[in-house]
């Protein structure tokens, strides 16, 4: 029996001989995906890439997602790679998933994290919106927010490690809203830190979790660098980028600015963080 993502792969890779200025074709997980990737393909290669966003499955539905980028990992090459969401795949140090293996992946949980950088997001906002940004500082808010992720993402990342159904991504992401009222963002979100917190407090006080060697799992995430200044990074993107554009379109209601479209997504936050940096770097080694 034929092998469908074979047959499919032989043609992809072929797309860039078969038409001219093609560079390479890319296998992305989503349609949504196109304007994070396309951006970080062009800052390293500029050039035209024939980006699938679906493709077959053997029962021969179109079919999306990282599982299925993922089946097309032995046929993978210069002129076929493909582009994922790390999701919880880079802090679990999933083997073969590098540039050397034709895999970009974001490093960040997923792109969306990358629009959230704490730094970059407060200039923007600061640039399009400055009235408005003298009243809340994404930055402060997203490093205490950080600061308060970081061992819960210490928790879950040993559950996941050892297969402990104690606490999962479920439970984690139940805790984190993407909602809030206005009146918690006075102080930059001084209130809805402590919401947030008490929201953890369950697991953290859990009997499972005080037997839980957190200086362990710690000094691993050391290793990845990853810390309690960007866990936040390193959480659901959903999580993180729906509550900060929840938080963006309440402070900015009754203006003419729309966050999303003229802050949150106005452009590729500056390549000077090592997450970016490591995408940036991947696609050079690879194109």
């Amino acid at each position: 029996m034929a092998d469908i993502y074979q047959e499919q792969a032989r043609f992809f890779a072929n797309v860039p001989l078969m038409q001219s200025g093609v560079v390479a074709s890319v296998h992305l997980e989503d349609g949504d995906d196109k304007g994070f990737w396309n951006t970080m393909l062009q800052t390293r290669h500029p050039g035209h890439y024939y980006f699938i966003t679906h493709s077959r499955s053997p029962k021969g539905y179109d079919t999306k997602g990282c599982e299925q980028c993922l089946k097309y990992r032995p046929y993978l090459s210069k002129r076929f790679f493909i582009c994922i969401d790390s999701d919880m795949r880079y802090m679990l140090q999933e083997p073969n998933l590098d540039a050397a293996n034709f895999i970009c992946q974001t490093y960040t949980y997923s792109w969306e994290n990358h629009f959230c950088e704490a730094a970059a997001l407060q200039q923007r906002f600061e640039k399009h919106s400055p009235d408005i940004a003298a009243t809340f500082d994404f930055s402060i808010f997203l490093m205490e927010l950080s600061k308060v992720l970081y061992k819960p993402l210490l928790l879950l990342l040993y559950c996941l490690k050892n297969d402990k159904p104690d606490f999962n991504l479920r439970m984690f992401s139940a805790c984190l809203p993407n909602q809030c009222k206005r009146v918690e963002l006075a102080d930059n979100g001084k209130s809805l830190i402590e919401r947030i917190t008490k929201n953890f407090e369950q697991h953290l006080n859990s009997q499972f979790a005080k037997s839980t060697d957190f200086d362990a799992e710690g000094s691993y995430c050391q290793a990845l660098n990853v810390n309690e200044e960007n866990a936040y990074l390193h959480v659901r993107g959903h999580n993180v980028f729906d509550l900060v554009a929840y938080i963006g379109d309440l402070l900015c209601r009754g203006t003419s600015v729309s966050f999303k479209n003229d802050v949150l997504m106005k452009e590729l936050p500056p390549q000077d963080y090592w997450q970016i940096k490591k995408v940036a770097s991947d696609i050079a080694e690879i194109v």
